[in-house]
């Protein structure tokens, strides 16, 4: 006799590893559905600071070999605030923070 546990969504008993049957289908449903965090001209804007980009506004140093410019939010949190180039490295060591490190 299989071993039952409790659902991972619902905590009904199941056979199942993590999910009963109804809760992995509404879960593989909702995890394979396109994401997209900002809306807007986000993705416009976001664009043109990437192509623009000469220095990083945390840094101050300019283009580095393997570490790409990314738009960062002048604002965390804010999806509308003004948009400015980071390295990568730079933008994720600065995280939610609203100033440069």
């Amino acid at each position: 006799m299989p071993i039952q546990r409790p659902c991972l969504t619902c905590r009904n008993l199941t056979t199942n590893i993590k999910r009963c049957d109804p809760c992995q289908t509404a879960w593989e449903r909702n995890r394979n559905q396109t994401r997209t965090h900002y809306k807007g001209d986000y993705q416009r804007r976001a664009k043109q600071v990437r192509d623009t980009a000469t220095t990083c506004w945390i840094c101050g140093q300019g283009p580095k070999q393997g570490d790409p410019f990314q738009a960062d939010h002048v604002e965390p949190g804010k999806h509308d605030s003004e948009l400015r180039p980071a390295h990568r490295t730079c933008n994720a060591a600065r995280g939610n923070s609203k100033r440069p490190r």
